[in-house]
């Protein structure tokens, strides 16, 4: 079993305003956990860390942290997650090299006058840094963790987290009409829950091609390719309010209907359980259980 929370599905800048009540505005992060064993991943330090921060409270603090790139919407929460600094936490950061700089690097860069005041090393929370190959596989308690090369500018990673059978996909920011449609399928080949990038509206895109988003059609294709069972479009662009995001999801579900494909919005504050599989669907994930939506 998995627990998963979306604590950030916003896309380039944060956004806030009575438009954006419904799916809020903080740029990404999400929390994935093995409630059996209290294994925690966390991906991507956007905005949506500092609020997953102050919702763990005095709990133990330790997570495997998993960077899929570097841009600033992935990166801007890093210096307020509360955890950082309390001296009994420890967290592991595991993201491929981009552009020759690696994630610790980049952070430092972004923790240093004149752009911010203090340094990372004030920080008195335990980390420690591993660089990734473009693919991979390894092994977290009872999660498996898998990795793959995305099409996005500077690169990157998708990852697919499981446990028992079940099986959460990421895809981080991607733009398969560049050219990794089959491996981001690969990756999701059989996964529970696909949580996907679909910034663009399809009558948006021409104009945008190349900046490493994709569309809800792009994501309902993937999706059913890989027989994936939920579908979860994120990585909201800032200018779409909610009355937009769900115009988005009724295209989405339009191109899903009659495939058994479960199609939901991705918003801050999102939970899923997913269940292992207790009938045969998938060949390499479970059946969603339950979804607080």
């Amino acid at each position: 079993m998995l627990d998963v929370t979306i604590w950030g599905s916003r896309g380039s800048i944060p956004v806030c305003g009575e438009h954006f009540v419904r799916h809020g505005g903080a740029t990404t992060c999400l929390e994935i956990s093995n409630p059996a064993d209290d294994e925690r991943v966390i991906i991507d330090c956007g905005t949506g860390l500092a609020e997953l921060g102050k919702a763990w409270g005095s709990r133990l603090p330790r997570a495997l942290v998993l960077q899929t790139h570097m841009h600033w919407d992935h990166i801007q929460g890093f210096p307020f997650f509360a955890q950082l600094y309390n001296p009994a936490a420890h967290f592991e950061f595991w993201a491929a090299d981009r552009e020759g700089q690696s994630f610790r690097e980049v952070i430092e860069g972004q923790m240093a006058r004149p752009t911010f005041p203090i340094g990372m090393d004030i920080m008195p929370a335990s980390k420690t840094f591993k660089t990734l190959a473009t693919s991979g596989q390894a092994r977290r308690g009872a999660m498996t963790i898998e990795w793959s090369e995305m099409d996005h500018p500077s690169g990157c990673t998708g990852f697919r987290i499981g446990s028992a059978g079940a099986s959460v996909v990421f895809s981080g920011d991607v733009e398969v009409q560049q050219g990794c449609r089959q491996a981001l399928v690969a990756l999701a080949r059989g996964a529970d829950v696909l949580v996907m990038d679909a910034q663009y509206l399809p009558e948006e895109y021409p104009q945008r091609r190349g900046f490493g988003h994709s569309t809800p059609i792009d994501a309902v294709k993937v999706a059913l390719e890989a027989g994936a069972g939920h579908l979860v479009p994120t990585h909201h662009d800032p200018t779409h309010d909610d009355g937009r995001l769900e115009d988005k999801l009724g295209l989405a579900r339009r191109h899903a209907a009659g495939s058994g494909l479960r199609v939901d919005n991705a918003f801050d504050g999102m939970t899923l359980r997913v269940a292992a599989q207790t009938t045969g669907r998938s060949v390499r994930g479970g059946d969603l259980a339950t979804a607080a939506l």
